[in-house]
């Protein structure tokens, strides 16, 4: 029974390893996609599509959202919703065919909803291997958690995979944020600075505004850093995924979440 547990440990930590090893950008898009909000939900799809690539991690994360949130009627979320169903579209992969033909099928989804995803399924052409299914996604970041009461072994392990990263840092890979200056853009700033400890997102009030007709600035994205600050972006138009720094607030008391 030891064994198995230490077995079990060591396989919870090669997946959390795994989870960990996500580029700057795949991450950005996960923390928006997992944010809820619509608007950075569309920016996370507009990302994945311009490059048409991404961690499975991060698809399947898109694939949760639009099989959960296939009903919304709202604009935001529609807009949001049919992006997303072009994301999956442009990565290639027939996993996510039967989660888009279940939305394009549904008859309570939004029309234009529907529209893209149809549209996407008909582009994959056809179901391939495992379909992905609502909930594999929370299901995949549950086994990425390392339990509490783990070996000592399993923990000296943990400690082993993250010395890379911090000896990265301590021989000066990424520089401070206060190197990261107001309209650099998004990734210009995660290039200086690395990856931030953790981003979340959220709509201002300009995305209310009817004359707003660019759509600048409707929604931010803040990346935290533990020890040195905030780094604040905001996006430069309602048609284009660019987002560019507004301000770096530099606090050392910044606890990175």
């Amino acid at each position: 029974m030891k064994h198995l547990r230490i077995t079990l440990a060591a396989g919870l930590l090669a997946a959390g390893a795994a989870h960990a090893e996500l580029s700057a950008g795949d991450q950005y898009n996960l923390d928006q996609i997992r944010s809820g909000a619509p608007a950075a939900i569309r920016a996370a799809a507009q990302n994945i599509e311009a490059s048409g690539a991404s961690s499975p991690v991060v698809t399947d994360a898109l694939a949760e959202v639009l099989l959960k949130n296939q009903s919304q009627s709202g604009n935001a979320y529609v807009d949001a919703l049919s992006w997303s169903c072009k994301a999956l579209a442009a990565t290639g992969n027939k996993r996510y065919y039967s989660a888009l033909k279940q939305v394009s099928d549904n008859p309570q989804t939004h029309k234009k909803t529907r529209k893209y995803c149809n549209n996407a399924a008909a582009g994959l052409g056809g179901a391939d291997g495992e379909q992905y299914a609502l909930g594999m996604a929370a299901s995949a970041a549950t086994a990425a958690v390392v339990p509490a009461a783990a070996p000592a072994a399993a923990a000296k392990s943990t400690a082993a995979a993250a010395a890379p990263a911090a000896a990265a840092a301590a021989d000066g890979a990424y520089k401070p944020i206060t190197e990261v200056k107001p309209e650099m853009s998004q990734q210009q700033a995660f290039a200086i600075a690395g990856p931030p400890t953790s981003t979340n997102a959220h709509v201002t009030g300009k995305a209310w505004i009817p004359f707003n007709f660019k759509g600048g600035d409707s929604y931010r994205t803040i990346a935290h850093y533990k020890g040195q600050g905030r780094i604040i972006f905001s996006n430069t138009s309602a048609y284009s995924t660019g987002q560019r720094v507004l301000e770096v607030q530099i606090d050392p008391n910044e606890a990175g979440y």
